[in-house]
């Protein structure tokens, strides 16, 4: 289902970035990658079904609950004072709230957490889960006050590991974490950049690092366009063959070609 989902988006991105006007081909794409989102949902409600579990109309049935009752400026009369799309988020989260209540999921005296809204949304990309994490306490104001403090913040995790790496002796255990710690610091500036530059609200950091891993592999493919050309086409063996200096050189022409 992950994948499927993310062959969708990555589909729906590439008709975004596209400066003309989209191809029958590109939407027809699309409209095939939402249904393999699709059959994901008939598949497992198959499978639940045959384990006397539920059945797709059940899954139809719920959230056709859910959307009703979480609407009530919708779907009921009367004045719920909603003006804009934050005001239907603080009222979906109270309608959420109070049937938690009802079947008795809260207890009291109930805990506060702080940072709930971002943890139910552990089921994102990890990038964007770290980036709802950082938004979350910058909103409560534990966080940097400005861009250059983020980004010291994030030579010093790098620096943390790189004494771990280069100046400590290598704990495998340690390295991880200050690993985590680095991705973490970059969730923090990603998510200032979006909270502090109007252009950047609606910036992704998941599909920033896919963007970058998209550039790598466009760079490596002009770099076997570059030794097809030259009589000396790249495979396992001659690639072998190549010295660092080789393939460094190799990457500057890549870079000067096609891909920018």
């Amino acid at each position: 289902m992950i994948e499927e989902a993310y062959e969708a988006v990555a589909s729906s991105q590439n008709i975004l970035e596209k400066s003309q006007i989209n191809s029958a081909k590109d939407l027809n794409h699309f409209c095939s990658e939402l249904g393999d989102v699709l059959l994901q949902i008939f598949l497992n409600s198959q499978i639940a079904h045959e384990n006397n579990y539920f059945n797709i109309k059940d899954v139809f049935e719920n959230i056709n609950h859910k959307m009703i009752s979480r609407h009530p400026h919708v779907f009921q009369k009367g004045n719920y004072n909603v003006e804009n799309s934050n005001d239907v988020v603080t009222l979906w989260e109270k309608i959420k709230e109070s049937e938690k209540e009802k079947n008795g999921d809260i207890k009291y005296p109930k805990k506060v957490s702080l940072l709930k809204k971002a943890i139910k949304k552990n089921s994102l990309p990890t990038l964007n889960f770290g980036t709802e994490i950082s938004k979350s306490a910058w909103k409560l104001g534990f966080s940097w006050q400005t861009i250059n403090e983020i980004f010291q913040d994030v030579i010093l995790e790098v620096k943390e590991l790189e004494d771990e790496l280069v100046h400590n002796e290598f704990q495998l255990e340690k390295v991880i974490d200050e690993i985590g710690d680095v991705v973490y610091a970059l969730c923090n500036l990603v998510n200032f950049i979006k909270e502090t530059r109007n252009e950047a609200s609606s910036i992704d950091f998941d599909l920033i690092a896919r963007a970058s891993f998209q550039k790598f592999i466009n760079r490596f493919d002009e770099m076997e366009n570059i030794m097809l050309e030259n009589k000396t086409p790249l495979d396992e063996e001659s690639a072998k063959k190549l010295t660092l200096d080789q393939w460094n050189d190799l990457w500057k022409k890549a870079k000067k070609r096609r891909y920018r």
